[in-house]
């Protein structure tokens, strides 16, 4: 390309050398173009890292976050934000070098509250094939004494549970738990009394038969979900079950919905037992 080309006011330059269009921008093609211009030791990390390894996070921090190993030299770029660790472990993420889950998950615990810790762990330790677990998270924070967000990331840890399925099913969790309820099951498999399988509850109390299912808008926009979702609930409440849907407001507002179940619990406790 000619050098009036390159200089041409709809290419962006991420990083001194590099050009994008703007139809090609991106984390990705940002990332790239950075490890053109450093070439080797280094790995993106804290939100970048997670990002690349696709873990729910809250908006806010666009910044690229890259480390280097101590004593290296950490990037001072515009839009990047640099680090350096003495603990050195990288994997690949396509070409792109990364932290490892457990250094990612630790260098969040800097940047985000404990809630939005507890989802990202949720999504590390969870799924078909996880990328880390609770131990291996516990040993990354007792071999970092002293850093920043430790105290944090061990208070996230208590909370951390495989089996979430979604960023919507942990944050409730945490709502009834920081409200005193009892830690609901995660993924029950309901059956019926042949055994033959009914559904699988976002998160029950079996033993009150309450079943509540996080409703993402995937529940709300698509007819045949909606239509899935209606058959199933009939299903489940036909088994003697209570089944409580939840949405996005009940989190951020969950004061009537946190009574609603602390009410059905302690209904289940008092109530009379049937005589035989």
């Amino acid at each position: 390309m000619s050098r009036k080309r390159l200089r041409a006011p709809d290419l962006i330059t991420p990083v001194r050398g590099t050009r994008l269009t703007p139809q090609a921008d991106g984390l990705v093609a940002r990332c790239r173009a950075y490890a053109l211009h450093r070439g080797l030791d280094f790995a993106f990390s804290h939100t970048t890292a997670a990002t690349l390894y696709g873990a729910p996070l809250p908006h806010g921090d666009e910044r690229i976050h890259v480390s280097v190993r101590a004593p290296g030299r950490a990037p001072t770029i515009g839009g990047f934000a640099g680090h350096k660790l003495t603990r050195w472990e990288t994997w690949t993420i396509g070409d792109l070098p990364v932290t490892t889950p457990e250094q990612t998950w630790l260098d969040l615990a800097q940047l985000l509250h404990r809630d939005a810790l507890v989802v990202v762990g949720d999504f590390f330790v969870g799924g078909d094939e996880p990328l880390t677990d609770r131990l291996t998270l516990a040993r990354a924070i007792a071999a970092s004494p002293g850093r920043r967000g430790v105290a944090r990331a061990k208070e996230a840890l208590e909370s951390i549970r495989t089996g979430s399925e979604s960023p919507g099913e942990s944050r409730l969790r945490l709502v009834l738990a920081d409200a005193g309820l009892p830690i609901p099951l995660l993924n029950h498999e309901l059956r019926d009394a042949s055994g033959m399988f009914v559904a699988r509850i976002d998160l029950a109390y079996p033993r009150e038969r309450i079943a509540l299912e996080y409703e993402g808008d995937i529940h709300r926009v698509d007819r045949q979900t909606w239509r899935k979702d209606i058959r199933r609930r009939e299903r489940v409440e036909d088994l003697g079950w209570r089944m409580i849907r939840v949405t996005a407001d009940d989190v951020h507002r969950p004061a009537e919905l946190v009574q609603r179940i602390r009410r059905l619990i302690e209904g289940h406790v008092n109530a009379p037992k049937a005589r035989f």
